[in-house]
């Protein structure tokens, strides 16, 4: 009686589980057109064959039909296996495995299998020994010795669910707790298969005549439609998320509701130097405690997207952070994704060139101011020449001798001064090329003479008395450019200075560069004149624009100062001015201390 209800029990749930694996074809077709749908439909369908001729086979009337249909069932027995093998090998995304010319070895051992059951009479290889058992209408066939092959068939079919299970398996330690559900329910439907077909081939359950192994794969397809009803089986592959999350170089970190780490990839594991089994389920305010300003400024925020900076040993680095809510299908936050990635280089990039744009617009107000005064004062003297030129070749017979002389002498004089300004356009142009100039100490005394001696003639005209000092400190520079320097000091103290103008050299040892944001044990050099002095205003425009002290005295061109101070600022020094109105003026200039001056201190 309790074989014929397992039985009749079958007749009744093989269609019902049919039914249901081919509605779960259909659903995954329709709803998830994936390549790994595809390969779960070749399971299902392997299911579904076997469903259908296991239920022909209990209800043929005959013995020979039912032998028959036993044996055709077999084509679909052993693709289950093989089936759901090539699933596992999709959803795992072992693509190469799946190329034609290696799958085909898992399928020899099946193929074989199937041919020898369609021909057992001859070999007896799968079974050796079965009899029929009549219930009511129908006639069950009932195996009592199975042939060594079938165990053959057995072990492998195994080895290929169990292979499949462990795949599957393997993405539950290694992803989100999202995709470890989905796993779940895939090893839950490949095992529960084998659990009947143990408990029915050696007999665990006392009584039980009739194998339900093809009908516990429906349960299988109901695993599945779980999976995919609910935790999105084909819509969310832990596959993705191993191929894109642990590959990228962005950190990632998942933060429940409780702030606890729940996950991060490697580069975030990187960032924390810290290991995922030191992290996991631990506090993100405890773990992220060096940086603590910025989790107590995103503690409650949902979504955010700033540049943030991260002190580390090695530096300061700048992210781009983002963090976004994670959702459930319910539409109730579950957590956090924060995403930072690094924007260090991009940020010096921008620095560079920030500084690059404020040095080109400070050199363009300085070749605005520059065009301006070289402009007006190249104009001036050329065109005394060009008038004075054409005066003399259209007058020259009826003039004096001393007066063209005298015309000639201003013709000079006047290309004289733009051969200076050209002169002091090319030093110009040579300091701002140039950008390494290989210093030694100095020889101040003789650099000093030699600009005097270039100023000779113009020290002897105005009567000036040069004050030097008996020693000069020792620093270190490049020769010609300091003399320029030198140079265009004194010409400016005894254009601007009193009448004789009385011109004072000075130089001393100081610890610090005043105005200079360095330190370190420099010299001082200064040229002192007896002048009307400077006002405030005037001082301000020294050295940064190309300006005149005094355009009613003197006929500078407005280059010298900005030259010296480039000078000296490429030889790591500064420049500077005291005066007050009525005082006279002192402009000085730093250069560090040669190595044996240092040593002295």
């Amino acid at each position: 009686m309790v074989g014929d209800l397992q039985y009749t029990l079958f007749i009744i749930f093989a269609p019902l589980s049919a039914i249901i694996s081919t509605g779960v074809i259909i659903y995954a077709w329709r709803a998830y057109p994936t390549p790994a749908t595809t390969a779960l439909k070749w399971l299902i369908t392997a299911v579904s064959g076997w469903l259908v001729f296991n239920t022909l086979e209990l209800a043929s009337t005959s013995e020979s039909m039912t032998v028959f249909w036993a044996k055709f069932s077999y084509l679909f027995i052993v693709s289950t296996s093989v089936a759901w093998l090539g699933f596992a090998l999709r959803y795992a995304d072992q693509q190469d495995w799946l190329a034609p010319k290696r799958f085909a070895w898992f399928c020899v051992i099946p193929l074989t299998t199937t041919l020898l059951a369609q021909t057992n009479s001859s070999h007896h290889l799968i079974w050796q020994h079965y009899h029929f058992i009549a219930i009511d209408h129908l006639l069950a066939m009932q195996v009592d010795v199975y042939g060594w092959w079938f165990w053959v068939h057995i072990i492998y079919s195994y080895s290929l669910v169990f292979l499949g299970a462990f795949l599957i398996g393997k993405r539950f330690f290694t992803s989100f707790r999202l995709y470890r559900r989905q796993s779940i329910w895939l090893v839950i439907g490949a095992l529960s298969p084998i659990v009947f077909n143990i408990i029915y081939l050696f007999d665990l359950i006392p009584g039980l005549e009739k194998d339900y192994t093809s009908l516990s794969f429906a349960f299988g397809a109901i695993a599945f439609a779980i999976g995919m009803m609910r935790y999105h089986l084909f819509e969310l592959k832990p596959v993705a998320r191993d191929a894109v999350i642990e590959g990228m170089s962005d950190a990632v970190l998942t933060l429940d509701m409780k702030e606890r780490i729940v996950d991060l990839n490697p580069a975030a594991q990187a960032l924390l130097e810290a290991s995922e089994e030191s992290v996991i389920g631990q506090p993100a305010a405890q773990i992220l405690e060096p940086w603590s300003t910025l989790v107590e400024r995103f503690q409650n925020t949902m979504n955010a997207r700033t540049d943030i900076a991260i002190e580390q040993a090695s530096g300061t680095s700048y992210y781009d952070l983002r963090i976004s809510p994670l959702i459930d299908r319910r539409g109730h936050p579950t957590g956090r994704l924060i995403v930072l990635r690094d924007i260090t280089e991009r940020k010096e990039m921008e620095e560079a060139l920030r500084r690059r744009t404020n040095e080109l617009e400070a050199r363009n107000a300085d070749l605005d101011a520059f065009a301006h005064t070289v402009a007006h004062d190249l104009k001036n003297p050329l065109t005394g020449v060009v008038g004075r030129g054409h005066a003399l070749r259209k007058h020259f017979t009826n003039l004096p001798e001393d007066e063209v002389r005298k015309w000639l002498d201003a013709i000079v004089q006047a290309g004289r001064k733009m051969a200076d300004i050209i002169d002091a356009l090319l030093l110009l142009s040579n300091v701002r090329q140039v950008t390494d100039i290989k210093t030694k100490p100095l020889d101040m005394a003789a650099i000093v003479d030699e600009a005097l001696a270039r100023l000779s003639d113009r020290i002897a005209a105005s009567d000036a008395k040069i004050i030097k000092p008996g020693a000069w400190p020792s620093a270190t520079g490049y020769g010609p450019w300091v003399e320029e320097v030198w140079a265009n000091y004194i010409s400016n103290a005894l254009k601007y200075g009193g009448d004789p103008a009385r011109v004072k050299l000075g130089a001393e040892e100081i610890s610090r560069t005043p105005s200079c944001d360095g330190d370190g044990p420099m010299a001082r050099f200064w040229v002192r004149d007896n002048g009307p002095g400077l006002t405030p205003e005037q001082q301000s425009k020294l050295f940064s624009q190309f300006t005149r002290l005094d355009t009613e005295r003197a006929e500078g061109h407005g280059l010298g100062l900005s030259i010296a101070r480039r000078i000296i600022e490429k030889l790591d020094g500064r420049v500077g001015v005291e005066s007050e109105p009525g005082e006279g003026s002192t402009f000085w200039f730093t250069l560090p201390l040669a190595e044996e001056a240092r040593a002295e201190r």
